[in-house]
């Protein structure tokens, strides 16, 4: 999948995702005290573990700040008629280091808790319910590794609504699945709407969203 496209697609589905391998394994310090005297937590673990919670949480609401004013600033730069793809790829790295330093901060958070519980312990929470850390989960695409990367988006338990996406030729819209084969060599220019706006272009269909792609006329 193509990278313009793609970035095109996180400004309507919100940035989040899962990186599923932590499903089950890890445990946020609500869910552990929420079941504190099912898995028979201690007074000296529960001390230790609301340390662990209190000492991250102040820097990673800071860093979550920062990830929605850049995630507010590339919806602003995608909401152009025509996209600066320069700047929107530039302003995408930023919240890619945002959201990645978020996701360590998560995840040093998360495995110091789940050291401070004992196995049967954690038996019992991969009985109730684990956590999925979120963030991006990406893979390379194509022959070779200049390749633009793909990214899966998750939010939650499930995969949340997407856009529809659109070829425009000639004047006339065209829905197209095959977004794949597309080459941003060949985009002229690309357009996002949302809410009334793409009801209003294609129906129903852009109840979620719609990205619409027009390729460069040969």
């Amino acid at each position: 999948m193509k990278k313009l496209i793609l970035i095109a697609f996180l400004s309507v589905t919100g940035i989040a995702q899962a990186q599923d391998i932590f499903q089950g394994d890890l445990f946020p310090a609500d869910l552990i005290m929420k079941n504190r005297d099912k898995i028979s937590l201690t007074d000296q673990q529960a001390d230790k573990i609301k340390k662990i919670h209190s000492v991250n949480a102040g820097e990673f609401s800071t860093l979550k700040w920062d990830l929605d004013a850049a995630n507010s600033k590339l919806k602003a730069l995608l909401s152009e008629t025509k996209v600066n793809q320069d700047a929107v790829q530039k302003q995408m790295d930023v919240v890619l280091a945002i959201e990645n330093n978020l996701k360590k901060k998560q995840l040093t958070n998360l495995v110091a808790i789940k050291n401070e519980l004992n196995e049967n312990q954690v038996d019992l929470l991969k009985e109730t319910k684990g956590i999925r850390v979120t963030g991006y989960a990406s893979q390379k695409t194509g022959d070779n590794a200049s390749s633009p990367f793909a990214i899966t988006v998750k939010s939650g338990e499930s995969e949340g609504p997407k856009p529809n996406f659109y070829l425009s030729e000639k004047g006339k819209l065209t829905r197209t699945k095959d977004i794949n084969a597309i080459n941003p060599k060949d985009i002229e220019k690309m357009e996002v709407l949302k809410g009334k706006a793409a009801t209003d272009k294609v129906g129903e269909d852009g109840k979620n969203g719609i990205v619409i792609i027009t390729l460069k006329k040969n």
